[in-house]
C-alpha cells in the first residue's frame, strides 16, 4: 500500500465475517481483490470471533465496514451497530429473500447494501471506501487550515513576547542562551 493509504486507511477497519472465506485456505485471489482497497482486513469465520473481536476494537474508533455472510447477519449486526462511528454493512449471501425485509429497517446495511455477487459487492465497497478517504481529505484541510492559523498566532505571540522581554531586560533572547541585542521583530 502507498503512503497516503497507510495513513488515511489507518482510520478504516474492514470486518469479513463468512464461514467459508473466513478459513484461510479458502478464496485467496478474492481475498486479495478486497485487500488491494485496505490494509486493515480482518476475516472471520464464526460469530462469537468476530463478537471478541469487536470488543477489542470498540475503544479504537476507527471507521468500520463489514461483509457478513447472509446467515449470519441477524446475529451480529446488532453488535456491530454497538460499535458506533456509523458502521457500513455488507451483506454477501446467494438467497437474499429471506434478509431483505429485516434488512430494510438497518440503516448501516441500507448504506453498505445486500449483494449476491462478488465484484458487485468489490465495487460498491471499493467506492465507499473512496468517498470515506475523500471525507478524510476534506477534514485533513480543515484541519491544516486551523493548524496554519494557530502557527502564524504562535509566531505573532512569541515576537510580541520577544518584544516585551526585551523592553524589559533590555539584552535577553527566550530562544537563545546567549544575550543579544534586542532588535524590534519584523511582523
Amino acid at each position: 500500500m502507498d503512503t497516503v493509504e497507510k495513513i488515511v486507511g489507518s482510520d478504516v477497519i474492514l470486518l469479513w465475517l463468512d464461514e467459508h472465506i473466513g478459513q484461510t485456505e479458502n478464496c485467496i485471489e478474492l481475498k486479495q481483490e478486497f485487500e488491494s482497497n485496505t490494509t486493515n482486513i480482518y476475516f472471520f469465520n464464526d460469530v462469537d470471533q468476530c463478537r471478541r473481536f469487536l470488543s477489542l476494537i470498540k475503544q479504537q474508533q476507527k471507521k468500520l465496514f463489514c461483509i457478513i455472510q447472509g446467515k449470519h447477519a441477524q446475529a451480529i449486526v446488532p453488535d456491530i451497530i454497538k460499535y458506533g462511528i456509523s458502521p457500513v454493512v455488507y451483506i454477501f449471501c446467494f438467497d437474499m429473500s429471506h434478509l431483505q425485509e429485516w434488512a430494510l429497517d438497518i440503516d448501516c446495511i441500507l448504506t453498505g447494501g445486500v449483494f449476491t455477487h462478488e465484484k458487485d459487492l468489490l465495487a460498491r465497497l471499493t467506492h465507499d471506501l473512496s468517498d470515506y478517504a475523500n471525507l478524510k481529505v476534506t477534514e485533513y484541510r480543515v484541519k491544516r487550515v486551523a493548524c496554519d492559523e494557530w502557527a502564524q498566532n504562535l509566531t505573532r505571540n512569541a515576537k510580541r513576547f520577544r518584544n516585551e522581554q526585551c523592553t524589559l531586560t533590555y539584552r535577553t533572547d527566550p530562544f537563545n542562551e546567549q544575550e543579544s541585542a534586542c532588535v524590534q521583530p519584523n511582523e
